[in-house]
């Protein structure tokens, strides 16, 4: 794809000035989005850039993810202006950043020391829903099979090792079979803060 020289905006009529600071202006890429744009506008009005101007040299600036982003969401708009370019580019990349952050505390979500399972299970279950349900697109959805199956391989590989080596030794083909019985009883046996040892008679 052909991109105009930033000396010149989409509709021919400015020149820009100071050239030379267009070497202050960092690649813009999918870690540095909201610094892009803040240090692009600090630059800008400095050397008295209109914002045709800085959409222009955005574009210019695009590199790795960002550009494929631009290339297959906002190329074809034809409307584009640079407010519109630069939330569409933000708000895309907070989103994935946000995302990542957590279901990293999700999946690495262990029962503290002091945690009794039963908050450890409300803690958990959570992290899940922020993982799993704030960051669905519109119209997307998650089967109840694989929240289930996901929310319990994490609670059970977060619990103190002295409680998890019982519950894996008890029947861990259960797993997938049993899966909602197993949370409810696993939540309900440790519902009064009782961490003792997980029975097999509770597990049948």
């Amino acid at each position: 794809m052909t991109l105009p020289h930033p000396s010149v905006t989409p509709d021919g009529a400015d020149v820009l000035h100071n050239t030379s600071m267009l070497q202050m202006i960092p690649s813009l890429t999918d870690r540095n989005t909201a610094e892009f744009f803040s240090t692009l506008e600090w630059v800008g009005s400095l050397g008295n850039w209109s914002k045709p101007q800085m959409l222009v040299i955005a574009k210019l600036k695009l590199e790795g993810r960002v550009r494929q982003f631009f290339e297959a969401s906002l190329a074809t708009v034809s409307d584009i202006n640079y407010d519109k370019f630069k939330e569409a580019i933000v708000n895309h990349f907070r989103e994935e950043k946000s995302f990542s952050f957590d279901f990293a505390k999700f999946s690495s979500a262990h029962q503290m020391e002091q945690e009794s399972v039963k908050d450890f299970s409300v803690r958990i279950e959570g992290l899940a829903h922020r993982c799993l349900n704030n960051h669905l697109e519109n119209g997307e959805n998650i089967s109840d099979s694989f929240r289930a199956r996901l929310l319990l391989s994490q609670f059970v590989s977060g619990l103190k090792q002295s409680i998890k080596a019982q519950v894996v030794v008890a029947n861990p083909s259960d797993f997938k079979t049993k899966k909602f019985k197993w949370i409810c009883l696993l939540i309900k046996l440790f519902w009064r803060g009782n961490d003792c040892a997980v029975s097999g008679r509770f597990l049948q």
